[in-house]
Parts: structure tokens; C-alpha cells; sequence
């Protein structure tokens, strides 16, 4: 593994973000309905200059980790993996992702980044639960979260605004326990 690496996953390389990351390719994610449709990014205006101020503050703060996804066999960047913040005081953090680059969705990648950062997060950063929530007709992330050894723990109705009908959101998380199943997924 190249030392500007974080950690890997058998398809994907992670590392913090910088701002030479933060290109029309970025913007162009943010952009697309497809990809925003379930993103709190979808409520305000993207410019390039925004998602450089959002990564920056990210980087600044200590209990924040915020990766991008680069393919390890052309180092594409494909989209950005979060975790935190983390609360030093209750050892647990949320977890939060977007794959951008739509020629990767269906081929796993969610579950493998989900289950990479999340062995991450409990081996390095000492955390000792993870969560997550997602709208609850995004089935695509529940089940990557799922595959990658998260257990539903609640269900938040109507708790979300999308097109202006209000959704249910789905609360997964991920506790030491669980880790077996998560680095099961990783290989698998």
C-alpha cells in the first residue's frame, strides 16, 4: 500500500481528501440527480469553492475523517467515504457515503468501502459503535450497510423531506460484536 493511503480494501484505496480532489468531477456528483437524490447536498447551491470549504473543515477538525474512494486498478476516484463525527466521550461515530461516479454502482463497492472504513474506525480510532441512517426507500444503501455486518436498530418516521413527501429513515448500526460478519464482508 502507497504510504499516501489511509487503509485498502481489495478494489478500493482511501485517503484524506485534499483540495486538488475537489474538481469539476466532484462537482459534477453533486450536481447529478441521480447521485444527490438522497444527499442533504441536494438542498443548497454546489459551487467548487463549497465543496473546497466543506473538505477543509472537515480536515480541521480532529473528530472527523473524511476519505476518498480511488479504484485501485486506474486510482479513479469514485466518491467519499465519511466517519464522524466521533464522540471521544461514548467511543461512537456515524458513518456516511456517496459513490459519485455512477459506472461503479451495483459492484459492491458500498459494502466494501462500508465495512473497510468501519474496521478502520474500530482498529484505529477506537471506536466501539457505529451508525448510520439513510432514507428508508434507498434501498441501495440499507443493503450495503446490511451486507457489510450493520443490524437495523430503528426506523425514524417520516423523518425526512424528498420532493417535498416526507420519508421514513432507516438507523443501522455496528457495535465490536459485529466485526466478525464486517470483516467477512470485506473479503467476501
Amino acid at each position: 500500500m502507497s504510504q499516501d493511503y489511509a487503509f485498502e480494501s481489495p478494489r478500493l484505496n482511501f485517503r484524506k481528501l485534499e483540495m486538488s480532489d475537489c474538481g469539476e468531477t466532484y462537482l459534477a456528483w453533486l450536481l447529478d440527480p441521480e447521485v444527490n437524490r438522497y444527499l442533504e447536498t441536494r438542498h443548497s447551491e454546489q459551487t467548487i469553492e463549497l465543496i473546497q470549504g466543506f473538505v477543509a473543515g472537515v480536515n480541521s477538525r480532529p473528530n472527523e475523517h473524511l476519505f476518498g474512494m480511488f479504484r485501485r486498478d486506474d486510482g479513479r476516484h469514485i466518491g467519499n467515504i465519511k466517519v464522524g463525527p466521533i464522540s471521544a466521550l461514548h467511543r461512537r461515530g456515524d458513518v456516511s457515503l456517496f459513490i459519485g461516479d455512477r459506472a461503479s454502482w451495483g459492484q459492491g463497492l458500498a459494502t466494501e468501502a462500508i465495512a473497510a472504513i468501519s474496521i478502520y474506525a474500530f482498529d484505529t480510532l477506537g471506536v466501539a459503535k457505529l451508525a448510520s441512517g439513510m432514507y428508508a426507500n434507498n434501498q441501495g444503501s440499507y443493503r450495503a450497510f446490511i451486507k457489510a455486518g450493520y443490524h437495523q436498530e430503528g426506523l425514524r418516521r417520516q423523518h425526512g423531506l424528498i420532493d417535498g413527501e416526507l420519508h421514513d429513515i432507516l438507523e443501522c448500526g455496528l457495535i465490536a460484536q459485529d466485526l466478525a460478519a464486517t470483516r467477512k464482508a470485506l473479503l467476501s
